[in-house]
Formats: C-alpha cells, structure tokens, sequence
C-alpha cells in the first residue's frame, strides 16, 4: 500500500524538474513525492487534512492523537540534546 499525505495549506512550489506547481490544501500525495520530501512541514499524515465539507465537523477542532512509537518500516529524525562540558 502506498502511504499518503496531505497538504495542510495552498502554496506555490517549485518542482524537482524546476517547473512550479500549485499544491492544493486538502491534495493527497505519496509521502515520497519529491515535492514531498522538500516541503514536509506542508504536509501533513492526518486524514482530517483531506476532508471536504460544509460544517467543520464534531471533533475536527481536537489535536490528533500522536503515535507514541514508531510504526513498523517508519523513520524518525530524532534530536539529541547536547551535552555541556563545564
């Protein structure tokens, strides 16, 4: 299966191939969509972000749950704290 994100806003981009494209808010693309991986605080995994309505529905304002651990196949960047040597 193919894993997918969506965009969390409508913003020009400019592609691999140099060409520009417009990325719709709520669009779905694959996670290693080149554009993907050059713009990834623009997308988002949280389904909420593809829907289309007419009222916000009940929930859609509540944080999304986050995934305590990895997921299998899944890689996180991970930051580690410096250590200061006095």
């Amino acid at each position: 299966m193919i894993e997918h994100v969506f965009a969390t806003a409508d913003f020009p981009a400019t592609a691999p191939s140099g060409g520009r494209v417009m990325v719709r808010k709520g669009s779905h693309w694959p996670a290693d969509d080149p554009l993907v991986t050059t713009y990834p605080e623009s997308f988002s995994t949280d389904p909420r972000w593809g829907l289309q309505f007419t009222q916000e529905p009940r929930g859609w304002d509540e944080p999304a749950v986050e995934q305590a651990t990895r997921a299998p196949g899944e890689r996180r960047q991970v930051r580690r704290g410096t250590r200061d040597n006095d």
